[in-house]
């Protein structure tokens, strides 16, 4: 810790020292944003500056694409704003005084409230953009929508633009894995299948949008290899004491069901939050499987296998904080998540295995269950400054994790040997214990070094301390013997120390550039008891990043990317040990497994505001992914964690918003992609080539007696991915809302997955060893749900914090 306060310390001398340039380089502008209850920016709204006296317009301007406006402020005098756009209130500042020609004023966000109008009788709302492109990043607006209501935030993530799921449940973007996933800014530290749990477990009500950083700026951290899915929950801390309560149930072949509130407080300087969910989730997965086994060009083995997934977690949140506002320009606060469940899961297989150079078959019936209780719990510490009236701002947060499962397995497994008639069983246990401790500062400090530039510097530090027990045991005379043969002990640390700087500048009307360089040094130690072997890593690198934004016309926008990112290992990936699943199947870490390095360039044309077209060339370096190593003699399966070498990826996704009727709008994302794996595994070459296409449309409908629909349609074409090919899959959700009470109690009706289209098959091919899969992991399911908002949001302002830390995406996963 010494380390981070000498660090922390000098950064702040040489952080407080820019900041009082800054506040000596004043300029005569006046600036702002302008967004609309849902926290959406409105472009092309008029900005107009109107003398207190007569109310008559001195000068003014246009929000730009992002909502944004600037101009040179006007003769000394008393003035106020007025903000007017299409399909909005007329909204108006406080008067202010212009005091000289340096004066300048920065006025934040600007909410304004929409307005509805009267057309041939029928009520018709003015369509807010439910996808919109800020700084290259696409944001998509959760909130209110039909299919959040009830849904999962891992579900509500699977249905954003480009957004795909492999056969594991990781998420992939425009085809491509290495999807970083954060919450409120800050990665999870979660393994991918700990991530997935998570967000299965989490309510989409309490998601207010998500944003899709397909090209992030060097304040972000530089895991994630594809991009990064962030997801912005509702900070709708609104004056007095306001809130909602919400329950639904869910049949998909479990009775599910979810219940929770947030209540939200301000008064004074004091602004209070408290969000409590509780949600009872399962799935039941069926799955069917083939592996074949090849020694010498001749096939030695054949296995084939039916399997039932049945899951159900119990999953209780509580989400807390404070913010107290010093004065206008300090803040301090404190946040606690505080994250419990409780899982229960029958894992039950019934397979044969045929040994075709003996001619011997053999039936196996494994039962396994498995009980386990997992936490995580996290509580932040932030400040927050604006050190002067043109933009100078300085934050400062401190994370402490802490992340503990506790798994409890038994396997119960008969044998059936056809060649004798002979029957055996086994019974195996295993108790599991892996613990998290994560520390975590961050300091970002921003500045105008003139009126079209802008300087942001940046340091982080954290420290990751993981251990885990793994004891298994042997049913033998009665009891249970420990077999030290399949226990393990590993503990992992790593610290990370980082420092990034960006700059931004206006070059031109028509050029805007955003250049950043970030460091980051990596120290890390592995040490496995069990096996008596240390691994060490310490390595320093650098990622650049590039944006060139180009006005070429009102209607047509260019931006010109590269960033270099990194994705280091899940931690438990580094475990040099074998964790058992079944008789024939085993899952093996890989300590000298190395991280992978992506170059990424990418051009987005946006046309007319609204249609965004992103072409993107991606090249890896020790790309990490699964490969099922297969025994031809035991026709047992490891799948391990391996560098396998190169993978290249050629896309191009467009997204484009349609106003098909005054109450029928639809949001299509369409993406092609050539990807391409050159495979390395121990001498042993390989290719995985395919032109990948995905189709997304979201309708959204608004019908007679206050009813609203949405539709969403997914089809994804064949993908590659790593060594594996999966074929394509068709999906289509419904849901339908209709408010009551003056739009205070929302009522949803939702079906997911409706045609039960939504399975996963997919085969690999390796050194003459196959594997055949197809799954169903549960998706169709319907529900109803209810929310109801104690007070109505449109009489309030809303305020938000900015909340904007990043953390590692891996104790294997955020």
């Amino acid at each position: 810790m010494r380390l981070y306060q000498k660090t922390i310390f000098t950064v702040l001398g040489l952080l407080f020292s820019c900041s009082f340039f800054a506040q000596n380089s004043q300029r005569g502008t006046l600036n702002g944003t302008l967004l609309d209850q849902d926290e959406v920016t409105i472009p092309f709204a008029t900005v107009a500056v109107m003398k207190i006296q007569d109310s008559t317009v001195v000068t003014g301007s246009t929000t730009d694409i992002d909502g944004k406006f600037e101009f040179k402020a006007p003769k000394p005098g008393d003035y106020f704003l007025r903000f007017s756009a299409i399909g909005y209130s007329s909204t108006f500042s406080s008067r202010f005084e212009v005091e000289g020609p340096a004066f300048s004023r920065d006025f934040g966000a600007i909410t304004m409230k929409e307005e509805s109008t009267m057309l041939n009788e029928v009520m018709i709302e003015t369509w807010r953009p439910k996808i919109t492109m800020e700084g290259g990043n696409l944001n998509v607006r959760v909130e209110g929508t039909a299919l959040a209501a009830g849904s999962s935030a891992f579900e509500v993530l699977s249905r954003a633009p480009g957004v795909a799921v492999d056969q594991d449940g990781n998420f992939q973007l425009n085809g491509k894995s290495g999807v970083s996933v954060m919450i409120d800014g800050r990665l999870t530290y979660l393994s991918q299948q700990e991530l997935k749990t998570l967000l299965e477990g989490m309510s989409a009500e309490n998601i207010e949008s998500i944003e899709v950083i397909t090209n992030p700026s060097a304040k972000y951290d530089a895991a994630g290899t594809s991009g990064i899915l962030n997801i912005k929950l509702k900070k709708n801390t609104l004056s007095g004491l306001n809130g909602s309560m919400y329950g639904g149930y869910e049949y998909n072949q479990i009775n599910a069901y979810n219940f929770g509130t947030n209540i939200n407080y301000k008064k004074g300087n004091w602004n209070s939050f408290l969000n409590l969910d509780v949600r009872r989730r399962g799935r039941i997965r069926d799955q069917y499987l083939t592996r074949g086994f090849t020694s010498g060009g001749e096939q030695t083995a054949f296995l084939e296998q039916n399997a039932e997934d049945d899951k159900t977690f119990l999953t209780p949140t509580l989400r807390i904080g404070t913010d107290y506002s010093i004065n206008d320009n300090h803040t301090i606060g404190i946040m606690a998540d505080l994250t419990y469940q409780d899982m229960e899961n029958d894992w039950n297989s019934f397979g044969t295995v045929n040994n075709l150079q003996i001619n011997e078959t053999t039936n196996i019936v494994a039962l396994n269950n498995i009980q386990e209780d997992f936490n995580n719990n996290r509580i932040n510490l932030h400040y927050d400054a604006k050190l002067d009236t043109v933009g100078t701002t300085l934050s400062a947060n401190v994370d402490y994790v802490s992340l503990s499962r506790d798994s409890e397995s038994s396997f119960n497994n008969t044998y059936s040997f056809n060649q004798n008639n002979n029957e055996e069983n086994e019974q195996l246990f295993s108790n599991s214990l892996s613990d998290y401790e994560i520390f975590s500062a961050r300091l970002d400090f921003s500045t105008a070094l003139s009126e079209n530039s802008q300087l942001e510097l940046g340091l982080k530090a954290s420290d990751v301390i993981s251990e885990s027990d793994l004891d298994f045991f042997i049913q033998e005379n009665g009891g249970r013997a420990f077999d030290p043969s399949r226990s393990n002990q590993f503990r992992y640390e790593e610290n990370i120390y980082a420092a990034y700087a960006s700059f931004s500048s206006k070059l031109s009307d028509k050029f805007r550039l955003n250049a950043g360089l970030r460091l980051e040094q990596t120290e890390a130690k592995g040490i496995s008891a069990t096996m008596d072997q240390t691994t060490e890593r310490d390595y320093l690198e650098l990622f650049p990043s590039l944006s060139l934004e180009q006005t070429v016309s009102k209607n047509y926008k260019l931006n010109y990317a590269y960033n270099r990112r990194i994705l280091r290992p899940d931690y438990d990936r580094l475990n040099p040990f074998i964790f058992y699943i079944d008789p024939y199947t085993y899952i093996t870490g890989n300590p000298d497994l190395q991280p992978q390095f992506t170059n990424s360039f990418k051009l987005t044309q946006t046309f007319f505001g609204k249609y965004n077209l992103i072409l993107g060339y991606d090249v890896t370096e020790d790309y990490i992914g699964e490969i099922p190593l297969q025994d031809p003699v035991t026709s047992e399966t490891a799948f391990g964690i391996r560098n396998m070498d190169n993978y290249t990826s050629l896309s191009a996704t467009l997204v484009a918003p349609v106003q098909i009727l005054p109450e029928w709008n639809a949001t299509n994302t369409i993406v092609f992609a050539d990807n391409r794996y050159d495979i390395n595994i121990d001498g042993v070459e390989a290719e995985n080539n395919q032109l990948f296409f995905m189709a997304q449309s979201t309708h959204r409908v608004n019908l007679p007696m206050d009813l609203s629909l949405e539709m969403n349609a997914l089809y994804q074409g064949p993908v590659a991915y790593g060594l594996y090919r999966i074929e394509d899959r068709f999906g289509l959700d419904l849901g339908i809302k209709k408010s009551f009470m003056n739009e205070r109690l929302d009522v949803t009706l939702s079906a997911d997955d409706i045609f039960k289209t939504m399975d996963v098959t997919g085969d690999s091919e390796f050194n003459g060893n196959t594997t055949y899969i197809n799954q169903y992991m549960g998706n169709r399911g319907i529900s109803l749900n209810l929310r109801y908002n104690l007070s109505s949001n449109k009489e309030n302002t809303q305020v938000r914090r900015n909340d904007d830390l990043e953390e590692l995406n891996r104790a294997g996963g955020q």
